[in-house]
């Protein structure tokens, strides 16, 4: 068990696949709503019977704007969480972002190198922009709707950040990460709800970091190949950084892990950080390792202020 006073994430799986990592099941409910089949295939994790090949495979989508209607029953379960958490910790909601979302719609699945993917950002560009757009306008009421439900910050997912180099990172992912941004801050306005911190993580996306840090979001999440001070170098002051301990670290001994917490949370410094691993957790991983983990950053994070 994790200590009370770590934050709880919104649908997460007690595990991944064997083999497969950064594994959220939330992540495919707005393609299941837009009307894509998603099965969960044991020992190879998500697969879409029917991937998307070509242009007009986009006609087989539902209208973006119905998906709140069709995840009712998710924002009820936010609703209910939010309720037994009884305010002993911040519930946080969370999507996965339009490129990373269209990766698995045309992949098929899970995949190295997102060949496929890739092959329509430079084949299709129109059209790649046309489902971008379609998972953005999926995506902006989904997560409105986590937040009127009671989720109290949200994370978007870049996870396949690093499949892209800066160029098309700049042309095929960032725009969309900004217009979530800015239209769910918008949205949550207009249905007279209180803003939320938002976070954007894209992992192995250093190359964007200054981009990131001025797309809108309160928070930008490290990965563990990134040096605390380059990254605070790259964003500034203003934006607070989450992360960055490799996750493989809790498979070192827990004296060990204090260690390496420590280390972070020094180079880190007390102002507007907040400690995380730099990716998910693994199946094979001790929940008592992780359960250290959080122990250290309390007891380090403490040790901080006091100095």
């Amino acid at each position: 068990m994790l200590p009370s006073s770590s934050p709880t994430s919104l649908l997460y799986p007690r595990s991944p696949p064997p083999g497969v990592t950064g594994w959220e099941p939330g992540r495919f409910l707005p393609h299941q709503a837009l009307g894509m089949e998603v099965t969960m295939v044991p020992g190879k994790g998500p697969s879409f019977p029917e991937p998307l090949r070509e242009e007009q495979d986009l006609q087989r989508l539902r209208d973006p704007t119905t998906v709140a209607s069709e995840l009712g029953y998710v924002f009820q379960a936010i609703t209910l969480t939010r309720q037994r958490l009884a305010g002993r910790v911040p519930l946080i909601g969370f999507a996965g972002a339009p490129w990373t979302l269209m990766t698995y719609m045309v992949e098929g699945g899970g995949s190295s190198t997102m060949a496929q993917a890739k092959r329509w950002l430079y084949q299709r560009p129109q059209a790649s922009h046309q489902l971008l757009r379609i998972l953005t306008d999926a995506l902006v009421p989904y997560l409105v709707g986590q937040v009127a439900a009671g989720a109290q910050a949200l994370q978007l997912f870049e996870s396949h950040a690093g499949h892209l180099g800066p160029q098309l990172f700049s042309k095929f992912a960032l725009p969309y990460i900004r217009d979530v941004a800015k239209r769910v801050k918008a949205g949550l306005q207009e249905a007279g709800l209180a803003p939320v911190p938002m976070i954007i993580f894209a992992k192995d996306g250093h190359f964007a970091l200054e981009e990131l840090a001025q797309a809108g979001y309160e928070v930008v999440g490290l990965d563990w190949t990134v040096a605390p001070e380059k990254a605070r170098d790259c964003v500034g002051k203003t934006v607070t950084l989450q992360g960055n301990l490799d996750p493989c670290a809790l498979y070192a001994s827990e004296e060990e892990i204090g260690q390496l917490v420590q280390e972070m949370l020094n180079d880190f410094g007390p102002r507007r950080y907040i400690a995380n691993l730099g990716h998910g957790l693994y199946p094979d991983m001790d929940p008592e390792h992780v359960g250290a983990f959080v122990d250290a950053v309390h007891k380090h994070s403490r040790l901080l202020r006091q100095n």
